[in-house]
């Protein structure tokens, strides 16, 4: 076998170990149908979907069949995207927990049809007027309350609860964050981290939140970013932060969660889509080549 097939085939074989998931909301303007068509054709492994694109989907029926849809193609959903939601958007005590938890667990519920592991959602938005005294009493209080039901409701249905901490949520205090992950010590909890929210929340702190936070990292949305824009995510090498850095972290930390390609409001979205998967693809590729080596020479 030669050395080119060679590393095809390890290629392969890495892709079909670490899948990378897209999610066909950059694409929103097409049909859900014709989005999740589009991110398989450009080479996507996985599916994450969001929940605004699933009002037509209003039955379990329906979401059985939109699952056995993608399955049919080659894929499967496995995420569903419930960040920033009318129904959560901040916990002031226990009086707020009840709308909160109705909400989540019919999107577990969702999810759960669509055959997905995880609801990625987030921590609550940061009130700036409550103070470190409510922030570390009644609103940690509530948010791990609301956590700990909400898992104990997905975990027999087999679904994970993801917050992805945005640049104007609770959880940019890491330490608060980890406080809170540490506290909930659901096996079914954890933390999605993403460059371009850390990066404009924590400019000069991003890749150290990813040594704090460690094992708590359960999924990555890789993306590049100016370190300005709230919710515009930079396809890798159209911004500025330290791609390498971030991947030697995660490396440092051992991660092996899941990995998506986040383009999200990016104007150039097919090629953000393909250059995003082709640059995440080498550096996988090139972590399974440095396994590979490491094992040999430890024989």
């Amino acid at each position: 076998m030669s050395v080119g097939m060679h590393r095809r085939r390890t290629a392969a074989r890495n892709r079909m170990a670490t899948p990378i998931i897209a999610n066909p909301m950059s694409f929103c303007e097409l049909s859900l149908e014709d989005g999740i068509r589009k991110v398989l054709a450009i080479g996507y492994d996985h599916i994450e979907l969001w929940r605004n694109q699933l009002a037509a989907f209003g039955t379990t029926a329906l979401r059985v069949q939109l699952r056995d849809y993608v399955v049919s193609l080659g894929s499967q959903i496995v995420g569903l995207n419930a960040a920033d939601t009318p129904y959560f958007q901040s916990l002031g005590g226990p009086a707020d927990i009840g709308p909160a938890l109705m909400g989540l667990r019919a999107d577990i519920d969702t999810a759960a049809d669509l055959g997905a592991d995880y609801v990625s959602t987030f921590e609550g938005r940061r009130d700036e007027a409550a103070g470190p005294a409510r922030i570390n009493g009644p609103i940690f209080d509530a948010t791990r309350s609301l956590f700990e039901q909400a898992c104990a409701y997905g975990a027999p249905r087999g679904i994970r609860l993801l917050v992805e901490v945005h640049p104007f949520t609770l959880g940019v205090d890491v330490d608060w964050l980890c406080r809170l992950h540490d506290a909930i010590g659901a096996a079914n909890f954890g933390v999605i981290y993403d460059p371009c929210h850390f990066a404009v929340a924590l400019p000069d702190g991003y890749l150290d939140a990813i040594d704090r936070l460690g094992h708590r990292i359960c999924c990555v949305h890789f993306c590049d970013s100016d370190k300005v824009s709230c919710e515009l995510h930079f396809p890798p090498g159209k911004g500025c932060l330290d791609l390498q850095g971030i991947l030697g972290a995660l490396r440092r930390i051992n991660f092996s969660g899941s990995w998506m390609v986040d383009h999200w409001l990016y104007p150039l979205r097919e090629e953000a889509a393909r250059s995003g998967l082709a640059f995440l693809r080498e550096a996988l590729d090139g972590f399974a080549a440095q396994d590979t080596q490491r094992e040999d020479r430890s024989r």
